[in-house]
């Protein structure tokens, strides 16, 4: 006579096995676990300054300040050059401290979802967002920063200075503020 499984049956041999209920539970908790992608957002900051991205907004924003002085609008100048100094102040706090990099990500928007998959990862998340971090309690992190890099298409020049601005301990977003070029 072949054994018959039934609910029961299939409970004493899972147990026979050594294969509780609650380690067989653990095993499906770990593999519904979490997984988040987490990146240092300096490293972004770093790929993004001087990326083709950034140049294009750069000239912009100079061709502007050239057409309001030749036609001698002053307020449009100053207007201008007060943004200037504050995206500089902003790249700073960016690049060497852990001001948060949105703005930047947005420039790589379709890039985001093949990241994601590739690594198996259901959301990203900067390393210094705690509030960010919060959210994902117990979640297993993934490094994902070089890739998020990668899609800056950067040079090797800054690939490499991505890579060792994360060798370093940001600096405190008052002391990026006193940064001046």
């Amino acid at each position: 006579m072949k054994p018959r499984f039934s609910s029961m049956g299939i409970s004493v041999w899972i147990a026979m096995v050594g294969l509780t209920q609650p380690s067989f539970a653990q095993g499906e908790d770990s593999k519904s676990k979490e997984r988040i992608g987490i990146y240092d957002s300096r490293a972004i900051a770093v790929a993004f300054a001087g990326s083709p991205m950034h140049e294009k907004q750069l000239r912009h924003l100079l061709a502007e300040h050239k057409k309001a002085k030749e036609v001698g609008d002053l307020e449009t100048v100053a207007k201008l050059e007060a943004e200037g100094k504050a995206r500089q102040q902003k790249a700073h706090q960016q690049a060497f401290s852990t001001a948060p990099v949105d703005e930047i990500l947005v420039h790589i928007t379709n890039a985001l979802p093949d990241i994601q998959r590739t690594a198996g990862v259901t959301a990203l998340v900067s390393k210094w967002d705690e509030t960010g971090l919060k959210k994902h309690p117990g979640a297993e992190t993934v490094d994902v920063t070089m890739r998020l890099v990668g899609a800056f298409q950067p040079n090797e020049r800054q690939r490499k200075r991505a890579i060792e601005i994360q060798k370093h301990k940001p600096i405190s977003l008052k002391q990026a503020e006193r940064i001046r070029d």
